[in-house]
């Protein structure tokens, strides 16, 4: 019986590793061994003891070889030499069994039998010396190498009940001990070993098996019992008698059907059910093994919901099932999952207080849409309850109750086809009876992870928040941060300042209307009504309703529900964060209500940082100009790089140099000068837009940073800063304009350092070619070389003396204050329409400042003489241009202009001064410098005339044209000269 419980044990045990199936071989073969030697010593089958002793002699020597290779594996030792040799002194012994020679004859008397001894005895003994010695000593070998206490002790028990085996089944077969059952008490003494070590150690996977082994034992011995007993009644009633072979016979087909019956149980009910279910057999299949087997294994309410309501919804057949639980603030319920899956969820909520969640956890049943309507319970419902019933079309609504709480709601819509039967409404019923305990207990644990996941969130977010004193240096980290509970595609923090709004900190994966900095009305918007109201506001779908005037743009940008979170520190309200989504219905009220505490753990590390950001913008204001200083520009750069290297949009930057404010400083003073820059700053911040940034950059030098602003929409701006400067800035005798540089960021250069050189590469280029001009990198054309060639700091003083030189003609002469200017405008736009070389463009440019320059040796009375001029007078006039020549040519990096001042008088035709040149003998510098010169002195008054307008003037060039100058720059000349004024002209 030990080794039939054992072996019953390993049967049914589900697990079926190696050291399970050799160890139910040996169980086997000891059940045969022990049931033909029982059968060998009694009084049955006795014509065929031979038989029976030949199966017993085998099942013994198949024992020792399994239990040999079950030790050894056991051990984790090959089997080697032992195992070869064990199957084949076997096989060798069944062969010679079924010739008659195993032994060839046996005698039975008094209960023993008694072989015939022959080679078969030899082949035996042998067996069992050899098995036994190698399998004992390995085991030995193997006890002695242990260290583990649990593995010796398994070892200990092993080799035991091998010496057992050894030493009473060897003694067992000898002639000596035929008379007694010395095998059966050596083979009990080892099962007992075995059971026991298996039961109190664990020699092999046994657990709940081994009790319902012991449980269908009881139960196989019952059985027999009420048999027996059923025979011995009808025998004593009636006379029925039956042979023991019968009885015995019966018995075992009586025990093989019952478990033949008990076995295919399952598979005749899964037919049937087959059969009647068809399609819906397999998700019920699913669904009841979710309940009966995984359901324990489920970790989360996601989990839950989708191994749950897939295969429910298909069983019942509906079009929607929805599971409905409390929300974590509020307690009411609300829709949290669904089958099939809907990309939102629909606005569904029933109150916490409502009379359906009142009946359904008094009641714990079903309830149905018409008791909804017909019952008087429910006349006190929401209208918003029922209306949502019925726009999802809600036909029956299940409780999911455990301890006598509602802690959850299945509500399930229509079917496909047919109404809900008795059995689906059954079927319903036992799985939320079975799944309640579970569903509260994971709504529990969500719960609870909840509020953890929101505490340490709140934490970890504050302590984002009051890491730095700048916002948006940590403002990033916190959307980060945000994103793993909540989507955001959109957020900002929104500081209320008088009567506006200003952007202090965005973050935006759509781009956006504002930008950091800029600053909207307060009036009528979201962190007005937000902060009024001192609670959060959510707008679900700004398709479909906006509340204020910015909902537009945000629509505009791809946002579609937004939530707005009032900012408060001590008592008061100081602006607003702005949470959005590009998908509708992405915030719920519970997410609201974790938001507001975060804005009110947060306000006050906002206010701290405006106190800190209104204190260090003070430290970084200019206080001539009113501008940021040179620190915050080389700051703001870096940062906007980055920020907008993050959101991939274009940044520029613009340069402005003032063009002779040196002359302006020594003419006016250095007080004068710096009101004047006070008053430039002014025209600047006002001319550009609230996002646009203005910088002192240094001296007489300004910077702008345009954020999210092209080249194109740049040099815009910058003409209309360069406009107002000119036109708008109150200088005294001076004309102060501006000079202007832009370049782009990533176009122009990828460094703070690349973008400013740029930008001061136009702006130099601007400067070379006139002043008073806006230019862009990509118009920048080779820089001069050789004679004009030279070190930024020399080639700015250079400048800084053309300017003053320039200046003291104008000083000199009122009646052509602005010539040398305006000249200058002409003939560098005409150089470019002839498409010169940049050299030849900077020499024209510079000659043109100075080619009056030698009438500053002409006398006051012959420069302003209104009559006509004597011999002598013109004699005067005329040698400016060799007096021009002597004061330039003292400067050595300006002889390049020389020829261009000296001959700028020749005429085409040869009839000019000083040298009388004659055609393409003058050199084109002074040619185009000529017509420059005319033009402008024709157009401007003068003590002896009157302006000509700009018609007659151009009139005048074409009927000079071939005489006076050169006709083909005259014909390139004609569209600049009609198109505008010289400072306005743009190539």
């Amino acid at each position: 019986m030990v080794y039939v419980l054992l072996f019953l044990v390993i049967v049914f045990n589900r697990r079926w590793p190696k050291q399970n199936r050799l160890f139910a071989v040996y169980l086997l073969a000891a059940i045969i061994w022990t049931f033909t030697t029982f059968l060998l010593r009694s009084s049955l089958f006795l014509d065929h003891k031979l038989l029976l002793f030949s199966i017993s002699a085998f099942a013994s020597m198949w024992w020792v070889v399994q239990l040999y290779h079950f030790s050894r594996t056991f051990i984790n030792l090959p089997a080697g030499f032992g195992l070869w040799f064990g199957y084949a002194s076997l096989a060798t012994f069944g062969i010679m069994a079924a010739l008659g020679q195993a032994p060839p004859a046996v005698t039975f008397s008094s209960g023993n039998v008694t072989p015939v001894y022959g080679w078969w005895f030899v082949l035996y003994i042998g067996h069992f010396l050899i098995l036994t010695v190698i399998g004992g000593f390995s085991l030995a070998q193997r006890l002695r190498t242990l260290d583990e206490p649990r593995e010796r002790n398994k070892a200990g028990y092993l080799l035991l009940a091998i010496s057992l085996l050894a030493a009473f089944g060897f003694t067992g077969i000898t002639p000596l001990a035929f008379a007694f059952p010395l095998s059966h008490i050596g083979g009990l003494l080892a099962g007992t070993i075995l059971a026991y070590a298996i039961v109190k150690h664990e020699l092999i996977s046994v657990n709940l098996v081994l009790r319902r082994g012991m449980v269908w034992t009881g139960i196989a011995i019952i059985s027999i019992t009420v048999y027996l007993t059923f025979f011995s009644v009808a025998n004593r009633l009636v006379g029925f008698r039956m042979e023991f072979a019968a009885w015995t016979l019966s018995s075992l087909a009586e025990g093989i059907i019952a478990i033949a019956i008990f076995q295919l149980r399952h598979p005749i009910k899964r037919k049937i059910d087959r059969l009647f279910f068809r399609k819906n057999f397999e998700y019920r299949e699913e669904l009841s093994n979710f309940i009966r087997h995984e359901i324990r294994g489920v970790f989360s309410l996601q989990e839950l919901s989708e191994r749950l309501l897939p295969p429910l919804a298909k069983v019942l057949d509906c079009q929607q099932a929805y599971l409905l639980l409390p929300a974590i603030d509020s307690g009411d319920f609300i829709i949290e999952f669904s089958e099939p899956l809907e990309p939102a969820a629909p606005a569904m909520r029933i109150w916490r207080g409502s009379p359906l969640l009142k009946w359904l956890g008094r009641e714990n049943r079903y309830l149905t849409k018409d008791d909804v309507e017909i019952l008087p319970e429910f006349r006190g419902m929401w209208q918003s309850e029922r209306e949502s019933l019925k726009n999802l079309g809600i036909e029956m609504l299940f409780p999911f109750v455990s301890r006598g709480i509602l802690i959850g709601i299945l509500a399930l819509t229509r079917k496909h086809s047919g109404k809900y039967s008795l059995e689906d409404t059954s079927l319903v019923e036992q799985v939320t009876g079975q799944v309640a305990i579970s569903l509260e207990k994971e709504r529990l644990q969500e719960e609870l992870r909840k509020r953890q996941q929101e505490l340490s969130l709140i934490n970890h977010l504050v302590g984002v928040m009051t890491s730095s004193l700048n916002i948006q240096e940590v403002y990033d980290t916190f959307i980060a941060e945000l994103k793993q509970i909540i989507p955001v595609t959109f957020a900002a923090v929104a500081i209320i300042e008088g009567d506006k709004i200003h952007f202090s900190a965005l973050h935006s994966e759509v781009g956006s209307a504002w930008h950091i900095g800029e600053k909207i009305k307060l009036e009528g918007s979201a962190t007005e009504w937000v902060v009024s109201h001192r609670r959060g506001l959510i707008e679900p779908d700004l398709s479909r309703d906006r509340m204020f005037f910015t909902g537009k743009e945000y629509l505009e940008h791809g946002i579609r529900s937004i939530v707005y979170l009032p900012l408060i520190a001590k008592d008061e309200g100081i602006g607003c964060l702005v949470i959005a989504s590009r998908k509708p219905n992405a915030y719920r009220e519970e997410q609201l209500h974790l938001l507001e505490r975060m804005a009110s753990q947060i306000s006050t590390s906002v206010a701290n940082a405006q106190l800190y950001a209104s204190a260090e913008q003070r430290a970084r204001i200019d206080g001539v100009t009113g501008l940021f200083n040179r620190r915050h520009f080389d700051e703001s750069i870096k940062r906007e790089i980055d920020r907008h290297s993050r959101q991939g949009s274009v940044l520029s930057v613009v340069l402005l140099d003032l063009d002779n404010f040196k002359g302006y400083n020594d003419l006016m003073g250095h007080m004068d000068g710096d009101r004047l820059l006070g008053r430039i700053g002014n025209v600047i911040k006002k001319a550009l837009k609230s996002i646009d940034i203005p910088f002192r950059y240094g001296g007489d030098e300004f910077a702008i940073l345009l954020p999210n602003t092209s080249a194109e929409e740049a040099f815009v701006a910058a003409e209309r800063v360069r406009n107002k400067i000119s036109g708008g800035v109150e200088s005294g005798p001076f004309l102060v304009t501006a000079s202007l540089g832009i370049a782009s960021w990533p176009g122009d250069g990828l460094t703070p350092d690349d973008i400013i050189n740029a930008a001061d590469q136009a702006l130099y280029y601007a400067k070379q070619t006139g002043g008073n001009r806006t230019c862009k990198v990509s118009q920048v054309l080779p820089q001069p070389t050789e004679s004009l060639e030279m070190a930024p700091g020399i080639e700015k003083e250079i400048l800084n003396t053309i300017y003053a030189l320039a200046a003291t003609i104008e000083a000199k002469d009122p009646y052509t204050y602005g010539h040398s200017r305006k000249v200058r405008g002409y003939a560098v736009a005409l150089a470019e329409a002839i498409s010169l070389p940049s050299e030849k463009v900077t020499v024209i440019s510079h000659a043109a400042l100075l080619h009056d320059i030698g009438k500053i040796g002409i006398i006051d009375g012959v420069l302003h003489k209104a009559d006509k001029l004597d011999r002598h007078e013109w004699q005067q006039i005329k040698s400016h241009p060799q007096l021009s020549r002597i004061i330039v040519g003292r400067v050595p990096r300006l002889t390049p202009c020389l020829p261009a001042i000296l001959h700028h008088h020749e005429r085409w035709d040869g009839a000019g001064y000083p040298d009388g040149l004659k055609g393409e003998a003058i050199p084109l510098e002074a040619r185009i410098l000529a017509i420059a010169d005319t033009f402008d002195a024709m157009t401007s008054n003068r003590p002896y005339r009157v302006a000509l307008s700009v018609k007659e003037a151009v009139n005048e060039l074409s009927r000079c044209a071939g005489g006076q100058f050169d006709p083909r720059l005259v014909e390139a000349f004609m569209p600049i000269a009609l198109a505008a004024k010289p400072e306005q002209i743009k190539v």
